[in-house]
């Protein structure tokens, strides 16, 4: 049983380093088991991020996540809706593709869902579980369905201590 999980843990590896050599990667990036990307050519990551486990990206438009962000277990980024004006198969077929921006010392929360055409700003945090449907402020923090800004982040530039 020893030697199966050894196999499966080397087969997750193979394939974490598979989609890292698909996509734009910074140098020192560290990312855990459960990858997922559709399209990973449209994935730009910058220097220092840390991913865990079980990141969903789904890259029909760009993604770019700025350096020295760390990403939470279960985070899921979404860059495309249907048409919604278009009905039956014919409405599954249209994408509309719209990227993501991440900015830069960023974090997100566990199970974060950030859906297409959104940037958040750099330093910002978003809390656990929130969904990002419209641009977030940098240097805030950020919570909720959907998620909205309730306080600077501590240590944030210009903030007194």
């Amino acid at each position: 049983m020893h030697m199966g999980h050894k196999l499966l843990a080397w087969m997750e590896a193979s394939r974490v380093r598979r989609y890292m050599s698909l996509m734009n990667v910074g140098r020192r990036v560290a990312i855990k088991r459960g990858l997922r990307v559709k399209n990973p050519g449209n994935v730009t990551i910058g220097n220092d991020v840390r991913i865990n486990n079980d990141l969903t990206l789904q890259a029909h438009g760009a993604i770019t996540i700025g350096e020295q962000t760390m990403i939470s277990a279960g985070v899921k980024i979404v860059t495309a809706n249907h048409d919604m004006s278009r009905t039956g198969l014919d409405a599954m077929e249209s994408i509309r593709p719209k990227p993501v921006v991440i900015g830069k010392g960023c974090w997100l929360g566990v199970d974060v869902l950030v859906l297409p055409g959104v940037t958040i700003g750099d330093g910002a945090v978003v809390g656990g579980g929130s969904v990002v449907v419209h641009d977030l402020p940098p240097n805030m923090v950020c919570v909720g369905v959907p998620a909205k800004p309730v306080k600077a982040r501590s240590g944030s530039p210009g903030e007194s201590k």
